[in-house]
């Protein structure tokens, strides 16, 4: 690894340091802690440590996404670290959409007095969205990935 990739790895691992631990982050952070995410009425508490993971691995896939396209594919290192930390992401994406699925497919219904006509089945929820939200993405990353393991592996073969 060149001295430059090594600045730029510690440089961001310094910065989501200073993110969550800093003076200006979360105040109180803990890993070890919990998060209550709230959501209309709903609030889903999810460990600290599984919100760190996904944000550190954003920041990682948005620094080298942009090193890897203003680099035109040519800086190796740069391309693995944006492959792990998109792998990474899929991963987690998958996680999401499973977790969605599982909540979208709640069925339901709804029964009123006889005059008022019987039966109602509650039917698309606004959890169908998110799900095909996180399916487009996860689509996304799975083209980027493609793209930059093949463009990666051509300028490899040239460059030996």
């Amino acid at each position: 690894m060149k001295k430059k990739e090594t600045f730029w790895l510690i440089g961001i691992i310094l910065f989501v340091i200073v993110f969550f631990f800093g003076p200006s982050g979360f105040r109180n952070f803990d890993l070890t802690g919990e998060t209550d995410i709230n959501v209309h009425d709903t609030y889903y508490v999810i460990p600290t440590i599984h919100l760190f993971i996904l944000i550190t691995t954003l920041i990682f896939f948005g620094v080298y996404l942009i090193r890897m396209l203003r680099r035109n594919f040519k800086n190796l290192t740069a391309n693995l670290i944006f492959m792990i930390s998109n792998i990474t992401l899929i991963l987690i994406f998958t996680f999401l959409i499973s977790l969605v699925n599982s909540i979208r497919e709640i069925p339901g219904s709804t029964e009123y007095p006889p005059l008022s006509g019987g039966i109602v089945e509650n039917a698309g929820n606004g959890w169908n969205n998110a799900y095909y939200i996180l399916l487009g993405i996860q689509l996304i990353l799975i083209i980027l990935l493609s793209i930059s393991g093949i463009k990666t592996g051509l300028n490899n073969k040239r460059t030996e």
